[in-house]
């Protein structure tokens, strides 16, 4: 019988070591300015968190190549750091790669380390910056295959510096497969959820966190076979104040499958309310009325589309294979469904929200394989203080040419979302570099943040397939009215000073 090493042995006792170098990672000088803070996750629009490292009040962001060839180790993996500025174009921004052979970062590039699997920013430490946690699911511990890491880059007036280790404790436990930050116990200190473990700030660069706790994502559907997260499970975490009460909640999405076949479970929503003692056991979602679980898609967003002080849930509900929830409620091509918060936490009872391509007003024709909802993020792209939703549709066809992917945007209103004004993107949209190209997968991940510092949040998008999947990363213009693709930039691994390899660099950003 295979252990339960995930939800009884994982957090009790997860060892952190500091590295003695702490260099900075090369970047250009960041813009003089005040340090600031970004705001505590969970907050309501225009308030949700940005990254911001160097502490120049401009949004940062982080892109990973999961497995990318580093030091000749394939899947060893690398992230993309974007320094977001005031001064600079969007093309001219400074970029840099880190790895775990990059000087000042600990540990060492191996094969399947898997170094990006994930990525999460919040100002662990409270020194005013902005750290990123970067997740290695495939790290090996001595001789734990796959136990999996942790690493947290520290920020700084310069910029990001290594850094910090968490080890996973256990066989394929696959710690730091998933990442979601927030005050779970409102205490001012941001906390870290990573699906198996709750670790509690402040942080302490050479200590780590005040204290450690288990996370039981699976909770009851759970069964003696499940053992760690397996990179086609794609498991995802999120932070909002759902119920309203001031303290960060988490909400995951999870297969219940096991071993070699974890996607073929049904994909459930799990709820995880904050409160002064922490994150609280978590309960599976199901329709108030009929009793059936809700279908949990592939990703997840957590913000307050409607502005009435409880923050509402985006599900992803991509058009996969083998993904269904237990009512096989996915529509042809995927869809996003809106659960709305309340005082009690996610409202299950009122009806929920549907909107797919085939939704009046958005953008294109729901099709077989189309991937609608893969990806899924909140922000204010147009700076009028509602929450706008960022949607990737990797597996659309732009006119012949299969899976070359696409990004539609949907305008918050005054009620939440509406499709009124929604646009969608290609790379074949007039301004956005590059060309649409057969399996590109352009929109396999979003990401919306301000890395211009006018108040309007730009669209980050991933295309995983680009050129061989060596993948890449757009950035597209947030303007007073959308997105827009003029004064774009895109970069890949030679913009990073690197050699192309199957790395699926955009596969996904920080959150």
């Amino acid at each position: 019988m295979r252990q339960r090493t995930l939800r009884t042995t994982v957090a009790v006792a997860v060892a952190m070591a500091a590295s003695a170098a702490v260099a900075p990672l090369a970047q250009a000088a960041p813009t003089a300015g005040a340090v600031t803070t970004a705001p505590a996750a969970g907050t309501a629009a225009p308030g949700l968190a940005e990254a911001d490292f160097n502490g120049d009040g401009v949004a940062d962001a982080a892109a990973a190549a999961p497995d990318a060839t580093v030091g000749g180790h394939l899947r060893a993996g690398y992230v993309a750091v974007t320094y977001g500025s005031r001064a600079l174009a969007l093309k001219d921004q400074a970029r840099k790669a880190v790895h775990q052979n990059t000087a000042g970062v600990p540990g060492t590039a191996e094969p399947s380390d898997r170094f990006g699997s994930s990525l999460t920013a919040a100002d662990l430490d409270g020194d005013g910056y902005t750290d990123l946690v970067v997740g290695s699911s495939g790290e090996a511990v001595g001789p734990l295959d796959g136990a999996g890491s942790l690493t947290v880059l520290w920020g700084g007036a310069g910029g990001l510096t290594g850094g910090t280790v968490v080890k996973g404790t256990a066989y394929r436990e696959n710690l730091g497969a998933m990442l979601t930050a927030g005050d779970f116990d409102q205490d001012g200190h941001q906390d870290l959820a990573t699906g198996s473990t709750v670790s509690y700030g402040p942080f302490d660069r050479s200590t780590g966190a005040s204290r450690t706790e288990t996370m039981d994502l699976l909770g009851e559907h759970a069964d003696e076979y499940t053992q760690g997260w397996n990179p086609w499970d794609n498991p995802a975490l999120s932070t909002g104040d759902v119920n309203g009460d001031g303290i960060s909640d988490v909400v995951g999405v999870v297969s219940t499958g096991s071993g070699e076949i974890a996607d073929h479970g049904p994909r459930l929503v799990r709820y995880f309310a904050g409160g002064r003692d922490g994150l609280t056991a978590g309960r599976t979602l199901r329709d108030a009325k009929t009793g059936e679980l809700l279908d949990g898609g592939v990703d997840v967003a957590v913000g307050d589309l409607d502005r009435d002080g409880h923050a509402d849930i985006v599900l992803g509900r991509a058009d996969v294979d083998d993904r269904p929830g237990v009512g096989d409620v996915n529509e042809v091509g995927g869809g996003v469904e809106i659960v709305r918060g309340s005082a009690s936490g996610p409202d299950t009872a009122n009806p929920r929200t549907l909107l797919h391509q085939d939704s009046a007003g958005v953008p294109g024709t729901a099709e077989q394989g189309d991937a609608f909802g893969t990806s899924v993020d909140l922000g204010d792209v147009n700076g009028d203080g509602r929450l706008d939703l960022a949607i990737g549709v990797p597996g659309e066809d732009v006119g012949s040419l299969g899976g070359a992917g696409l990004v539609t945007v949907l305008p918050g209103g005054g009620t939440g979302l509406t499709t009124s004004g929604a646009r969608s993107f290609t790379q074949d949209t007039a301004s956005v570099p590059g060309t649409a190209e057969r399996y590109d997968a352009f929109g396999s991940a979003v990401h919306l943040a301000d890395a211009t510092g006018d108040g309007r949040a730009e669209l980050f998008t991933g295309a995983a397939g680009e050129n061989g999947f060596s993948g890449g990363v757009w950035v597209l213009r947030g303007t007073s009215t959308q997105v827009t693709g003029t004064g774009s930039a895109s970069f890949g691994p030679s913009g990073l000073g690197l050699t192309a390899s199957p790395g699926r660099l955009g596969s996904s950003f920080d959150h």
